[in-house]
């Protein structure tokens, strides 16, 4: 039998941390399912779920991936989904879509958008936001998991609204699946 552990990991990037953290986990015989990695401006941060033998205990895993991490100075947490996952979903099916949003970089527009997302219950997935190359703009975009009781076009209509006063942009596209 096997567990899943979430664990997530953020230090300054630097050069043969994830071969250092494949290699503890190897030694913990984990078998790694899926992962995702991030800089920004200097910055990693890495989240991965693996399946660990059930009879390894969570602090002896905890204590391993510290001690390979200590030399990169890596910041470490660990979750068990099973116990530490509370009701993330919002109890409803939902089709996932690409929300595209761009416009001028001023303070509380992700706030202000954001907030339209969480009233209507809207998952957002994955994100990926950056400056424009003149700085004045942002481009963002969401993977969203949309209620299929969400009305699309009001949902749309809405993010267009909250974003009017930062001259923002928003389109909403389907995802092959």
């Amino acid at each position: 039998m096997s567990r899943e552990l979430i664990i997530t990991m953020t230090a300054a990037n630097r050069a043969g941390i994830l071969s250092a953290v494949t290699k503890a986990m190897g030694e913990l015989g984990a078998d790694l399912r899926e992962m995702s990695q991030t800089v920004v401006r200097g910055f990693f941060t890495m989240i991965f779920s693996a399946e660990f033998p059930e009879n390894i205990d969570e602090g002896i895993i905890r204590d391993h991936l510290n001690d390979v991490c200590r030399p990169f100075d890596i910041e470490i947490g660990v979750k068990d989904p099973a116990r530490d996952l509370s009701d993330s979903g919002n109890g409803t099916n939902s089709q996932i879509h690409a929300l595209r949003i761009g416009g001028n970089n001023r303070p509380g527009v992700l706030r202000k958008l954001s907030s339209v997302l969480s009233i209507r219950r809207v998952d957002i997935t994955g994100m990926h936001a950056v400056r424009t190359s003149d700085a004045a703009g942002f481009e963002m975009v969401m993977k969203v998991a949309v209620p299929t009781e969400c009305g699309i076009e009001d949902l749309l209509k809405e993010l267009q609204a909250a974003g009017e006063p930062f001259e923002a942009t928003v389109e909403l596209r389907d995802v092959p699946v």
